[in-house]
């Protein structure tokens, strides 16, 4: 059973983002809205965020042009039939208990595997 500590958002809470340059601009972002912890908060690459976990994950894949698409799943590759997107993996299992995705979906519907993650998410929010 969990302790019942006080939320933190800095110890709690990161961001994972597809460029380093987003970086500042969503740090810059927190700190606007009034996020006390904005300077704490662990905002990085997916490259960067291995080995580090949050109890929640905002995963924004940012793109909204297939080149950039390109860029986001630059680590795909296929093994025993299946693809296998390396970026795409660490993002999603950097979160213990929510994890939270933002992208533009015709953007990323483009991307095979990126089509099967939204129709997942969809069917189990209608089931």
């Amino acid at each position: 059973q969990r302790n019942h500590l006080p939320f933190s958002v800095a110890a709690q809470v990161g961001i994972i983002v597809p460029f380093r340059r987003q970086i500042a601009a969503v740090r810059h972002l927190l700190q606007q809205a009034g996020v006390e912890e904005a300077q704490q908060v662990l905002i990085d690459t997916v490259e960067r965020y291995q080995g580090s976990q949050r109890d929640v994950i905002i995963y924004s894949t940012t793109v909204t042009h297939r080149y950039q698409l390109d860029f986001l799943c630059a680590n795909t590759f296929e093994e025993d039939g299946a693809i296998i997107d390396r970026k795409l993996n660490v993002a999603l299992t950097r979160a213990r208990c929510r994890l939270i995705i933002t992208g533009h979906e015709p953007t990323l519907r483009q991307d095979p595997l990126y089509c099967d993650l939204i129709d997942f998410i969809r069917k189990e929010r209608q089931g």
